[in-house]
């Protein structure tokens, strides 16, 4: 348990047994009003301490249980939101994200979204299985999180496909995230068969820039086209569409 938890209980602890406290000596002093103080004092002492030794023991235990069940609800919270292969956001939250942040945001404010695929993941699932495929899909997840801000957003979208949302980025920046996702990926070290030969990785990225209002739907679609083209020019490549407040999905201008 954290020190913030345990101070928790701590508080709660020691807020329930002085309200115990305050209300029985309350009582007591209501009933008993013409005693003596010194006689009162020492009442006190016998009839609250000894049963506060007994009621410390279960306002911790309390305390505790609501702490866990608190834990717990993060965890699995956690465990909705995300993809357990590659700890990416899961697809729809990703998309209800982009828009919570879109709708969120004072006025227009340009970005970018990225669309990321595995080129040849299903040779390699074929060829070597689908548990290269999964060490393939979990360390393209790590390169592309050690490849953004601590703002952006990074979902799994698909089966062999990820998306980067780059809120604020400039069209410099932007290009500049593609082509270091697209290059790490391609210079990492993949060996999915221990003492095998490295199999080489490489993704196709589809890149839309924007300067417009626009909804996580609509970037996606304009950005899976910019991907779909990068995988007929030859993979291991970045195309880009830039959507302009006069342009739409289906007829964005290219660049």
């Amino acid at each position: 348990m954290t020190n913030r938890r345990w101070g928790q209980v701590a508080l709660l602890t020691l807020a329930g047994a002085l309200l115990f406290l305050l209300v029985g000596l309350g009582f007591r002093v209501l009933v008993f009003a013409g005693a003596d103080a010194e006689m009162l004092w020492h009442d006190a002492v016998n009839a609250f301490i000894v049963p506060l030794l007994f009621i410390a023991p279960l306002l911790v235990l309390l305390g505790l249980s609501l702490t866990e069940n608190a834990s717990l609800k993060q965890k699995y919270a956690h465990e909705l939101a995300h993809d357990s292969l590659t700890s990416c956001l899961t697809g729809p939250l990703f998309t209800a994200a982009i828009n919570v942040i879109a709708t969120a945001s004072a006025g227009r404010r340009p970005g970018a979204l990225l669309v990321i695929d595995i080129d040849h993941l299903r040779r390699l699932n074929e060829q070597i299985g689908y548990g290269a495929g999964n060490q393939a899909l979990s360390a393209i997840a790590e390169i592309i999180r050690a490849s953004v801000r601590s703002g952006d957003l990074v979902g799994r979208i698909g089966g062999d496909e990820f998306s980067v949302y780059l809120p604020g980025a400039s069209k410099a920046n932007a290009e500049k995230v593609a082509e270091r996702i697209r290059h790490a990926v391609a210079e990492a070290s993949f060996e999915p068969v221990a003492g095998g030969l490295n199999w080489p990785l490489t993704v196709s990225v589809g890149a839309v820039l924007f300067d417009t209002d626009a909804t996580a739907d609509e970037l996606l679609l304009t950005a899976d086209r910019q991907m779909q083209a990068a995988k007929e020019n030859g993979r291991n490549r970045v195309e880009y569409a830039h959507l302009r407040q006069d342009s739409s999905p289906s007829r964005p201008s290219l660049h």
